[in-house]
């Protein structure tokens, strides 16, 4: 039997979507993160290492961290292609890529950070990649991380989130998406009516599963480049389960 070519590469055109914006016409963070979410997914399936083959091992794909650069967003109605392709393993983390964009214009880049979960030993485990879909990809950044870490979040107005059904998964966990949802309602309206996010940074500390309470603080740290840190808390704010930094 012929052995299967793998694509190094996943790439969709998509249109955007009524329930993709916001009050402004153009795409919502939360709806850009998605497309990536939508699309890593289906690369993964291609190469072998998707959900449901991972399901059979007893793992799954988590997301740790993803960094997000925007030069625009897509607006309504507009065509646009969402690509992603991986670059490999660094210590226990699997690095993948992406971009957005529209003709031969990049809008947006993006890089993430996974973790492949033992559900039984609840730690780190290992799969292996295309080695030529590796080698393709080699060096293909689709930006340079930045050099700073997520701002501290010190004395600042905090509101509580219980998770609800429409939070949820097929994992049972609350969806990666919807805590971008939860950061961005914490921000004034009328500053996201006139501005737009050029960044966006969100670490996932800790799983957070139907039921639970989310304790979540917003902390403006700069005003040129205006930034927001944002720290989400388990446990009456004792276990930390999410960090945030949106710039303007």
């Amino acid at each position: 039997m012929e052995a299967k070519t793998y694509q190094p590469v996943w790439r969709e055109n998509f249109r955007v979507r009524s329930s993709d914006i916001g009050l402004n016409f153009v795409m919502r963070m939360s709806s850009v993160c998605s497309y990536f979410q939508e699309i890593a997914g289906r690369h993964a399936n291609h190469l072998d290492v998707g959900y449901h083959f991972m399901q059979q091992s007893g793992k799954v794909w988590v997301l740790s961290r993803l960094y997000v650069n925007v030069l625009r967003y897509p607006q309504w109605g507009q065509e646009f292609f969402a690509e992603t392709w991986p670059l490999g393993a660094e210590r226990i983390f699997f690095r993948r890529d992406h971009r957005i964009g529209v003709g031969d214009e990049t809008y947006i880049n993006a890089a993430s950070y996974w973790i492949l979960l033992d559900l039984n030993s609840r730690r780190p485990s290992s799969v292996e990649i295309d080695e030529t879909v590796l080698k393709t990809n080699a060096g293909k950044f689709a930006m340079e991380l930045p050099a700073n870490g997520f701002p501290v979040v010190t004395s600042a107005p905090c509101e509580i989130h219980r998770v609800k059904y429409s939070d949820l998964d097929q994992n049972r966990h609350v969806n990666n998406a919807r805590y971008v949802e939860w950061i961005f309602d914490l921000l004034d309206q009328e500053l996201l009516e006139h501005k737009i996010p050029t960044h966006f940074a969100i670490e996932y500390k800790h799983e957070v599963k139907s039921g639970d309470s989310v304790t979540l603080c917003i902390d403006k740290t700069n005003n040129q480049p205006l930034t927001y840190a944002v720290e989400g808390s388990l446990d009456d704010a004792k276990k930390v389960c999410l960090k945030a930094k949106i710039v303007f």
